[in-house]
């Protein structure tokens, strides 16, 4: 059964390292509970009861941790460009698209108001392939 406890284990790890939430950490320690309970007994019963306790001990143990790490939104892509600053490269007018450099990058760019280049300006929304902005206060 000491066998079958690892696999459980190692099985249960590559699940968890190929997901992006933590969804089975606490069987990974519960199936190690298993196996350290097969040395001391060949029931089988035991041995799915210590499982079971150990995986909600550590539950219990890890859950703050892991409702902390799923709460954050975390931005990706261009949302990520949101709130960040940009240099105007080309000159941006009302009703006329400009451009502007942001990390690194050429976007389009719109404004409610005349930004010339080389000032700083504040990314507030992305439509499509345009970044709207606003200058920096």
């Amino acid at each position: 059964m000491k066998m079958t406890w690892i696999l459980i284990a190692s099985a249960l790890g590559l699940l968890e390292i190929s997901t992006a939430n933590l969804v089975c950490l606490w069987f990974i320690g519960g199936a190690i509970g298993g196996f350290v309970a097969s040395y001391f007994t060949e029931s089988v019963r035991v041995q799915l009861l210590v499982f079971v306790l150990v995986s909600c001990v550590v539950l219990v143990i890890t859950r703050p941790l892991a409702k902390k790490v799923n709460q954050k939104p975390r931005r990706t892509n261009s949302d990520a460009l949101i709130g960040k600053t940009a240099v105007v490269t080309e000159q941006v007018a009302p009703y006329q698209k400009g451009r502007v450099k942001v990390d690194g990058l050429s976007w389009m760019a719109s404004s409610d108001t005349e930004l010339q280049p080389g000032r700083k300006v504040v990314i507030t929304r992305i439509s499509g392939v345009t970044l709207a902005v606003k200058p920096q206060e």
